[in-house]
């Protein structure tokens, strides 16, 4: 049995000058776990288990810690987990804090596979309805999601634990409050973690959510993900906030680091080389549309495709929703702009068809959210449901963000392209600065196969890989995915190429697109109203007017009045002073 007690601290206190000796004085005691799992005699009160063809946890030997549990790495659907009796369960929690030994091998990690989770859904017989979920994750990354409203939080300490420590012994820790969460690597608290929360968020209900008797406890189960490969140990739960002396005290935390190679610290970020793009100026450029488009889409009150004549169709909050979302249109660059209110999307009835092609639109972003799409590429199954297992997912978004945080690293396409040479693609700049809210931009994408370039007006801001996976059955959607909060903005002149557009041919193209041509006045607003499931991020109104092109806005029908009267004016004075002349001449 491995031993883990821990000798009290006595002080004994001297007064300088003085003969007296104090009495001794017993420091006191960090807490004692409500529950701890050493796995030097097996799970104890844990039951291992696994989805899939992915194995269960099993208890292995280590040199440094002994008798360890051994999760397996699995995907989300295939994961390798042990569930166990939630030890929060029933009890009046002012705080708790969750402690493991984590060692990570130095083999396909992924920052978001779950370690330790809990749910208030059944995770284990149905991904569909997994519930409220807090997770502890690879990175570490603290994740806490209590369903499909706002009240959500994401804490995340460097990359991988300060990435190049892998297959080492490391310390996780948390520490949950009613004021907030902090995380700690090897006792010590991770100062400027990347943090983001929900709108609704309310740390006390993580807390009554822990204690919830319906509430159930996990290794490696209740990620959004899958399970992460790796070895635990001397997995503690405490229902009180430890400090970060305790933390190192009820971990052994010196003694376990001192008996392995030393762990290194975050190396600093180094400063970023300045993006340098030359700008296209769109003045010097001859505005013309590029013969031989397959589909195009003016957005004039409808969603026809002016080529085949084809209509498209409304689509709910994801992708094959079959509730009604009511369509609006707007006053965009050319006559009307279809409006996506972060409600739905679209699906439209022609796309890309061939490996080679182009896809140009005008977009107006009202307001960015991280991953939502403008575009969404996906091939289906037959009973149209999008092949996204990790066996054979198949899907391009275009987005502003991606999983990009912030906007000035936008706009990226993100794909996965299984079976396939590579799973993931990421095509994005960081920091190209191309892209603000409530602006209207022209984004291009132009597709070779596995390669693609992103052109915002005109210009080639990025070149990177892109998932192969167009053909004849592509579907195309606007607004929608089938995971993330849909577009909130306005899409026009939407245009698709079933070959590639040369840099020329895309400039001419984007410059034809922003140039303003005054359309149908704005529908009216639908009286039919949906409520939508809650997101993270609110769903904003949208604009009623709009910029005609980067900032340039169109004038208002108040001042064109003016302009014509005046115009008339002057022609009238014009021709009076003609007259006056003629008749001068005339008498001469």
């Amino acid at each position: 049995m491995k031993k883990k007690a821990f000798a009290a601290l006595c002080a004994v206190t001297v007064m300088a000058g003085a003969v007296s000796v104090a009495a001794p004085v017993t420091a006191e005691a960090a807490p004692a776990p409500l529950v701890s799992y050493d796995f030097e005699d097996g799970f104890g009160d844990m039951t291992p288990g696994a989805k899939g063809e992915t194995a269960a946890p099993s208890i292995v030997t280590n040199d440094i810690k002994g008798g360890v549990a051994q999760v397996e790495f699995g995907a989300n659907g295939a994961e390798s987990y042990a569930t166990f009796p939630n030890p929060f369960a029933g009890k009046e929690l002012s705080a708790a804090t969750i402690s493991a030994w984590v060692n990570i091998p130095d083999a396909a990690p992924f920052e978001w596979d779950c370690l330790i989770g809990f749910s208030n859904g059944d995770v284990v017989n149905d991904s569909t309805a997994p519930g409220a979920r807090l997770t502890l994750e690879a990175r570490p990354y603290l994740c806490w999601n209590a369903g499909a409203d706002d009240n959500w939080i994401d804490l995340k300490s460097p990359i991988l634990a300060y990435d190049g420590n892998l297959g080492k012994w490391q310390h996780y820790a948390v520490v949950l409050t009613p004021e907030g969460q902090t995380l700690y690597v090897n006792g010590e608290a991770v100062t400027a973690p990347e943090s983001a929360s929900g709108a609704g968020l309310d740390n006390a209900s993580i807390l009554s959510f822990l204690s919830a008797e319906n509430t159930s406890a996990y290794l490696g189960l209740g990620s959004f993900w899958g399970s992460q490969g790796a070895l635990m140990d001397d997995i503690s739960f405490y229902d009180t906030a430890l400090t970060a002396e305790e933390i190192k005290e009820t971990a052994g935390i010196d003694t376990v680091l001192a008996a392995q190679p030393e762990i290194g610290v975050p190396t600093p970020a180094p400063t970023p080389t300045p993006v340098e793009i030359v700008r296209v100026d769109l003045s010097t450029v001859t505005a013309a549309v590029p013969e031989g488009y397959s589909a195009y889409y003016k957005f004039e009150g409808n969603m026809k495709d002016e080529v085949s004549g084809l209509e498209g169709i409304t689509v709910g909050l994801k992708y094959n929703a079959k509730e009604f979302v009511p369509t609006s249109y707007n006053t965009g660059v050319k006559g009307q702009a279809i409006v996506f209110d972060g409600l739905g999307g679209a699906k439209l009835p022609v796309g890309p068809k061939s490996k080679q092609y182009t896809i140009s639109a005008n977009w107006y972003i009202n307001k960015a959210t991280q991953y939502s799409p403008v575009i969404f590429l996906g091939n289906l199954y037959e009973n149209g449901i999008l092949r996204g297992e990790d066996s054979d997912a198949q899907w391009i978004s275009i987005a502003p963000l991606g999983h990009k945080e912030a906007l000035s690293d936008g706009p990226m396409i993100w794909s996965r392209n299984v079976p396939g040479e590579a799973v993931w693609n990421d095509c994005v700049l960081p920091d190209n600065k191309s892209l603000e809210e409530g602006k209207w931009y022209n984004v291009t994408v132009v597709a070779d196969g596995a390669s693609a370039t992103i052109y915002v007006d005109g210009t080639a801001i990025v070149t990177g890989p892109v998932g192969d996976i167009v053909d004849e059955t592509t579907a195309i959607y606007l607004g929608v995915n089938a995971w993330d909060a849909p577009f909130n903005g306005m899409v026009d002149n939407l245009y698709i190429y079933d070959r590639c557009l040369n840099a020329d041919e895309v400039a001419s193209l984007a410059k034809e697109s922003l140039v303003v041509e005054e359309g149908p006045a704005p529908t009216e607003e639908p009286t039919a109203t949906l409520t939508p499931e809650p997101t993270k991020e609110p769903a904003e109104t949208t604009p009623v007017v709009t910029p005609a092109s980067s900032g340039d806005a169109k004038e208002d029908s108040s001042n064109t009045g003016l302009v014509v009267g005046i115009v008339v004016v002057v022609i009238l004075v014009a021709a009076a002073g003609a007259v006056v002349v003629m008749k001068k001449k005339q008498s001469k």
